[in-house]
C-alpha cells in the first residue's frame, strides 16, 4: 500500500492533482462508450501501481501466458474491486478518478467515472457500482491530512465524507447490506484499526476484538464473515460481526508470501493474493477452518508493482 506525496501535486499526469488547487470535473457517465475487447468470465483482475493498465487473467491456471484482456486503469492504483454484477471498480490514485467498467464479462467498456474530491482513493466497494452506492477509502485527504471514507455514486460523484479519530490512513474498505468497514492505519507510525460505519454514515465505531497488527485488504465471504489481511504479519483473520464487536471464526492463517489485498471467488473455493516482490498470484483454498496454499502463478510484471487484485465473479457476500 503506497500513497502519493505533496510533491506529486505538480507532476502527476502533466498537471495538478484534484485537491491541489484545481477544480474537479463533474462525474461522467459513458453508457454509450465504445466497447473494448472483452473476454468471458470467470477471471482475475490485477492492478499495476506503476503501470497504466488493469490486466485480466484466467481464473485458475498454473502457468501464465500473458493476460487475456486489459483496460486502461491509470497510474497509482492500490486496491480494485468487482461488484455483484461483475462490474470492475478502479480507484485511480494519480488522478483521483474512480472508474467503473461494465461486467459481467472481463474487461468491458467504461460505464463512467467520477473524481473523489475528498482524497486519494486507495480501495473501493459496491454491490452495484453502475446504479448504487460506491464506498471509497482514501489513504490521505487532499494530500496531507488523515484519510477518510467517501460515499459516492457513479452519476452524482462523492456526496459525503466520513472520518474517525482512529483512522489515520483509510487503506481498504468493504460494504455489505448498506454498512461499511474500513481497515485503517491507526497512526502515522503504524498499527491498525477496523472502523464500522453503520449505514455507511456517521462517525463510525472502532471494532473491538480486532487482532491485526497492521492494515490490509478486506473481503466478505458468502456467510457474511470479514476476511482481512494482516499485511505485516503475512496472516489472514476471518471475523464475524465487527458491528462493532468482532469474533474470530477462523485463523490467523499464515500466507506464503507478503501481500496487502486478497479476494475470494464466487464459490469461496479460491482466495488469491499478489506477491509484489516476486511477481506471483498465490492461490489458496478457503474455508473458515483453513486457508491453504495451493500454487503460485508466476510471470507478473514486477517492475510495474502489481498490487490490487479482484476475482470475477466475486464472493456473493
Amino acid at each position: 500500500m503506497r500513497l502519493l506525496t505533496l510533491a506529486l501535486c505538480a507532476t502527476v499526469a502533466g498537471g495538478l492533482l484534484g485537491g491541489c488547487g484545481v477544480n474537479l470535473p463533474a462525474p461522467t457517465y459513458d453508457a454509450a462508450a465504445p466497447a473494448l475487447k472483452t473476454h468471458p468470465r470467470p477471471g482475475i483482475y490485477l492492478a499495476e501501481f506503476d503501470g497504466t493498465d488493469i490486466l485480466g487473467y484466467r481464473a485458475a491456471h498454473e502457468a501464465l501466458q500473458g493476460p487475456i484482456c486489459k483496460v486502461s486503469g491509470g497510474m497509482y492504483v492500490n486496491g480494485i474491486a468487482v461488484d455483484s454484477r461483475g462490474n470492475l471498480i478502479d480507484p485511480n490514485g494519480s488522478s483521483r478518478l474512480v472508474i467503473v467498467f461494465k461486467g459481467p464479462e472481463m474487461c468491458g467498456e467504461k460505464l463512467g467515472s467520477f473524481h473523489d474530491k475528498y482524497g486519494q482513493p486507495s480501495d473501493a466497494s459496491s454491490g452495484d457500482a453502475a446504479t448504487g452506492t460506491i464506498a471509497v477509502a482514501n489513504i490521505l485527504d487532499n494530500g496531507s491530512s488523515p484519510g477518510s471514507l467517501s460515499i459516492c455514486t457513479l452519476r452524482a460523484g462523492c456526496t459525503s465524507n466520513l472520518t474517525n479519530p482512529q483512522m489515520y490512513a483509510a487503506e481498504a474498505v468493504a460494504m455489505r447490506d448498506g454498512s461499511c468497514w474500513v481497515d485503517a492505519k491507526r497512526t502515522a507510525s503504524g498499527g491498525a484499526a477496523l472502523i464500522y460505519f453503520k449505514g455507511c454514515a456517521g462517525q463510525g465505531e472502532v471494532a473491538s476484538g480486532f487482532k491485526s497488527a497492521s492494515s490490509g485488504g478486506i473481503d466478505i465471504d458468502n456467510h457474511g464473515n470479514l476476511v482481512i489481511v494482516d499485511s505485516s504479519q503475512k496472516m489472514v483473520y476471518v471475523y464475524s460481526g465487527c458491528d462493532p464487536q468482532c469474533s474470530v471464526v477462523g485463523g490467523p492463517f499464515r500466507l506464503k508470501s507478503a501481500c496487502f489485498f486478497g479476494k475470494l471467488n464466487a464459490a469461496n473455493t479460491n482466495y488469491v493474493t499478489v506477491d509484489q516482490l516476486e511477481g506471483h498470484i498465490d492461490f489458496y483454498s478457503y474455508s473458515t477452518n483453513a486457508i491453504k496454499y495451493k500454487y503460485a502463478v508466476k510471470g507478473l510484471p514486477v517492475s510495474l508493482a502489481p498490487e490490487g487484485i479482484a476475482q470475477n465473479p466475486r464472493s456473493q457476500e
